[in-house]
């Protein structure tokens, strides 16, 4: 009886084949990054691997370079103006989208989806056309609105995620209850998704940050994956892993500190 009742437990657990692959993928994944940090406290003067010797001085070359402090603040300036755009434009999209039944929504939905499945060379090349049309110029307005365009369907992806176990009786009772439907947004409606919209600007911001293909055509080169990319085809040094090793930890960080606040239950 009790060998039974210990059969399932073995199918389970994972055996030797499934660990290995667990660790090649994960391996596959994290080798990249972990090499860039390996370099990035290489004494040398350029990019190797294995590294000559142990040192930080990279780290104090990257965080002295004007091009790289510059480059760093228009893309924050960016990714910020990028995520608020989308996420008010998203949030507002996915409720249209998963509250309403009306002719073309397919369509629609299709559409604003549309800019993930495009070529990124397609689609900066029709915004730099676009941008004539309204007379404005490559840089940090053209490079918000933008990036806003990619950073909606990331949005609506994750707020209609998060609507997916949302129930709208209790909307509906708060509108019967005489409450307007915009205190019942900022009252019931958001806190109850408000994982998967804190989610969704999250994943604009990073979208943003280090984008290249489209900050290409719609900003002026100031960005800071052009800035380091800029570094790379003119002198491959290791200020180039010290800064993005630096980039890696703030990642870390900003999503330890986000992840208990999207994960709150109210």
């Amino acid at each position: 009886m009790g060998q039974h009742l210990m059969a399932p437990r073995s199918h389970l657990s994972p055996g030797v084949p499934s660990r290995f692959f667990a660790a090649l993928v994960v391996l596959f994944l994290l080798g990249p990054i972990a090499i860039a940090g390996i370099v990035a406290f290489s004494s040398g003067n350029r990019l190797e691997f294995p590294i000559p010797g142990f040192s930080l001085r990279w780290f104090a070359i990257a965080l002295s370079k004007p091009q790289y402090i510059e480059g760093l603040t228009a893309s924050v300036v960016i990714g910020l103006g990028n995520a608020i755009l989308a996420t008010i434009a998203g949030t507002g999209a996915a409720l249209a989208l998963s509250h309403y039944r009306f002719r073309g929504r397919s369509i629609i939905q299709a559409l604003v989806m549309l800019p993930i499945a495009m070529p990124a060379i397609v689609l900066g090349l029709g915004l730099l056309f676009t941008l004539t049309i309204y007379d404005m110029q490559p840089g940090l307005l053209a490079g918000v609105l933008g990036h806003a365009v990619l950073g909606v369907p990331y949005v609506v992806a994750m707020v209609t995620a998060a609507l997916s176990n949302y129930d709208r009786s209790v909307e509906r009772a708060s509108m019967n209850l005489g409450v307007g439907p915009v205190k019942t947004f900022f009252k019931i409606t958001l806190p109850l998704i408000r994982g998967g919209v804190i989610a969704g600007g999250v994943s604009a911001f990073l979208i943003s940050f280090d984008n290249i293909s489209l900050s290409l055509f719609i900003t002026r080169g100031d960005t800071l994956p052009l800035r380091l990319m800029q570094q790379l085809l003119a002198y491959a040094d290791p200020s180039v892993a010290a800064i993005s090793t630096l980039l890696v930890l703030a990642s870390l960080a900003c999503m330890v500190l986000l992840l208990p606040l999207a994960l709150r239950r109210r």
